[in-house]
């Protein structure tokens, strides 16, 4: 048989198989690759995609492809879609909701996520949330909604937001059942806040100092209330006594299973503190409820700065992220048994490395998936925590040696992303000449990260853009650095760094400013300047914006 029937025969084999064998296959993919890979190629794939292809997380394309899969799949097929705004791709979610999204276009999405919305495009989102009448879920990363009016999404059974204090646009969610509120700005003031009636979960995240009251108030009508959680994350008000919380409980939620909460505040007296801990000690907190709570007392100290506080929360641990303050770890205070003092850091899945910590049983089952290393870091008594590792980032005032690096790349089997200084990276590849390290790097890092760009002596020169690209030209797909120069610099990592589908490049400019702490400023660049170089982008498969503080080349 010669090569042309044998291929003939192949092909006719595949189309043999079954539509379920296909299916299955599909089923591995995510519908972005399905579509990409199979699209085009007769009616029957045509037929099969439209059928399995409803999950869409469009952060991951790059500008060619958004195009492609638009003008390709019908959107009123799509259930689930997620696009945002990130450091590795700013503006991008803009991009789409002003080109792509209209009304009427996804009639039948359940699952909706969107990053910060601002000005324009939060107005057009606004003027098409109320048409998507599926929804379930609701994502919106930050919004400010002073001026947005009340609707119903009739069968939206769960809603993530952030917002300021104005959240009267959700009473006449019908349905609802979750809400998870952070409050990370203030536009007004607000005497009251209003839920609707069917809430049964929900959760307080508090970026800004609000008045605990205001809380409190907003829970006496929701007698459907399972359960309750609230975070502050800044320094504020000390938290309300056991005892008012036990009032309200048995007077308007009744149903209240699940209470959680951590709080961060200036340091009390020993005789109030103790006052407050024994409020949490009553047989309705540790025998009724099973609630037990702990609390640190600890101190940060930063260059000039130092303060103390006071971090009070329930058992276990109730935050993925954990700062490890000088003493912060040393329990002062607790209204759980000694005996059951183990893995209570079991949901911390970041961990900021601020102060020196030795590993104890509590830390036992916590798996990190992003690790920041603010100060000296030996990762050989964390490994066992760091399996998961999927991001580091070294601050400037983080250390780790080169022999405690590659322990930490051997271990770290999923780390994809890197932030750190240039001079950093100089230190922890030897100057670039640790091959162990170099190549742990070259097949890990998809996202990279080089801060302090604003000072010239962390910014790259040509030689040292050759180094870098040489070592990440191969996976990394995000980069963000400073260069010292635009010529060859950029045209250099365009050219050889082939997956890249974000790039962020900051040089320096001269400028004088009577305001000390302004952002350094970069030299902007064109679209026009961008054509006239020896790379594959130009403004039909790039979107590219310039301004003072940098230059954003989405690929």
């Amino acid at each position: 048989m010669n090569t042309g029937e044998e291929i003939t025969n192949c092909l006719t084999i595949l189309e043999t198989f079954p539509n379920e064998l296909f299916m299955e296959v599909f089923s591995y993919l995510t519908s972005i690759d399905t579509i990409i890979a199979f699209s085009n190629l007769n009616h029957r794939f045509q037929s099969l995609i439209s059928q399995c292809c409803e999950i869409f997380d469009l952060n991951s394309l790059n500008k060619s492809q958004c195009d492609f899969i638009f003008q390709i799949h019908n959107t009123n097929q799509w259930k689930s879609l997620r696009i945002s705004n990130s450091d590795e791709k700013p503006y991008w979610m803009n991009h789409i909701i002003e080109n792509y999204i209209s009304m009427n276009n996804f009639s039948q999405l359940q699952f909706l996520s969107v990053g910060e919305l601002k000005d324009k495009t939060q107005t057009l989102f606004f003027s098409i949330l109320p048409s998507l009448t599926n929804l379930i879920y609701l994502s919106i990363e930050s919004l400010c909604a002073k001026e947005i009016q009340s609707f119903d999404l009739p069968k939206l059974k769960k809603l993530v937001f952030s917002s300021c204090l104005s959240i009267d646009w959700i009473r006449n969610f019908s349905q609802i059942e979750t809400i998870e509120y952070t409050i990370n700005h203030f536009c007004e003031n607000k005497d009251h806040l209003f839920w609707p009636l069917t809430i049964k979960h929900l959760k307080f995240v508090l970026m800004t100092s609000v008045e605990h009251s205001l809380i409190y108030d907003s829970l006496i009508s929701l007698s459907q209330l399972t359960n309750l959680e609230i975070y502050q994350l800044q320094s504020g008000q000390v938290p309300m006594f056991g005892n008012q919380w036990e009032q309200l409980i048995h007077s308007s939620c009744p149903l209240l299973k699940i209470f959680r909460f951590y709080f961060l505040f200036r340091p009390l007296s020993l005789r109030d503190l103790k006052q407050l801990m024994n409020s949490y000690a009553t047989p309705f907190f540790l025998k009724e409820k099973k609630w037990f709570v702990n609390c640190h007392l600890c101190a940060s100290d930063r260059g000039r700065l130092y303060s103390k506080q006071t971090m009070f929360y329930t058992l276990p641990y109730p935050m993925k992220t954990l700062t490890t303050y000088k003493n912060s770890l040393k329990k002062t205070m607790s209204t759980l048994p000694i005996d059951d003092h183990v893995n209570i850091y079991r949901n911390v899945e970041t961990l900021i490395y601020g102060n020196y910590l030795p590993i104890n049983n509590d830390f036992n089952r916590t798996k990190i998936n992003n690790l920041v290393i603010d100060t000296q870091f030996e990762a050989i008594h964390w490994l066992h925590t760091l399996t998961n590792l999927q991001q580091l980032h070294i601050d400037s005032y983080g250390y780790i040696s080169i022999e405690q690096f590659r322990l930490l790349l051997d271990s770290a089997s999923r780390l994809y992303s890197l932030s750190l200084r240039k001079s950093q990276l100089i230190k922890l590849t030897d100057d670039w000449n640790d091959f162990h390290i170099c190549k742990h790097l070259s097949q890990k890092i998809r996202i990279l990260k080089f801060q302090s760009y604003g000072n010239i002596s962390e910014c790259f020169n040509e030689y040292e853009i050759e180094r870098m690209v040489s070592i990440f030209g191969n996976k990394c797909e995000c980069l963000s650095l400073g260069v010292q120069i635009k010529t060859h610099t950029i045209e250099h990592i365009l050219s050889r760094m082939l997956k890249l589908s974000y790039l962020f490049v900051f040089i320096p400019g001269n400028f004088q400013s009577s305001i000390k702490k302004q952002l350094p400023r970069s030299r902007p660049l064109t679209m026009e300047w961008l054509e006239k170089q020896q790379t594959p982008f130009n403004r039909s498969n790039c979107i590219f914006y310039g301004d003072l503080y940098g230059n954003h080349l989405l690929l």
